[in-house]
């Protein structure tokens, strides 16, 4: 899970940074911690799909609002958390979708080898997968709310979405340790 908290880390620094300090901010504190988070990734020969979209989304990002310098940079603001957002979302159904969960390598780094290509090892990644995805939808929805009134900014673009981020990742803490103990319980007796 610690990987996974590292894949994060830039989304979450700019989910913070651009409320606070702006699109040009945000872009600008998540493209560094993307690149840093890839930088370490790759030194461990343990990059996931998300340490290369982090540097991706935010250097591309960066880039863009240097070349088209927005003249409403407030509307940028006050939906690049929700299209942050919404593009994780997209990417983790994506990666159901095409049969290879996002979190299944993240799984891999805690599960012993032998059950890396089992049905249910597979089948436990596309459901805490599609919960990850669900948490991602709402905090979206709730950003794109937030984007489009004044009020309820703390609940908005705060609780909901870490809330729910925070859910889906107890839920995989959660079934990751069911699915051990499981594991442990079958393997027992043979031993």
């Amino acid at each position: 899970m610690t990987d996974m908290l590292w894949s994060f880390a830039p989304w979450g620094v700019f989910l913070t940074v651009v409320r606070f300090g702006g699109v040009y901010w945000g872009a600008s504190a998540a493209a560094i911690v993307a690149i840093v988070v890839l930088t370490r990734a790759l030194s461990l020969k343990k990059a996931h799909l998300f340490d290369y979209v982090g540097a991706a989304y935010f250097i591309g990002l960066l880039s863009l609002l240097a070349a088209l310098h927005p003249s409403d940079i407030g509307t940028w603001g006050r939906y690049a958390q929700a299209v942050a957002h919404g593009s994780l979302c997209v990417i983790v159904f994506a990666s159901v979708l095409f049969n290879h969960p996002f979190t299944e390598p993240y799984a891999r780094a805690q599960a012993p080898k032998e059950i890396w290509n089992s049905p249910a090892f597979h089948a436990l990644n596309r459901k805490i997968s599609i919960v990850w995805g669900f948490a991602f939808l709402l905090g979206t929805l709730s950003m794109v709310l937030a984007g489009s009134t004044d009020s309820r900014q703390f609940l908005l673009r705060v609780v909901v979405p870490f809330g729910a981020l925070g859910g889906a990742y107890a839920y995989s803490h959660r079934e990751g340790e069911a699915a051990a103990e499981a594991h442990h319980a079958a393997a027992a007796p043979s031993a």
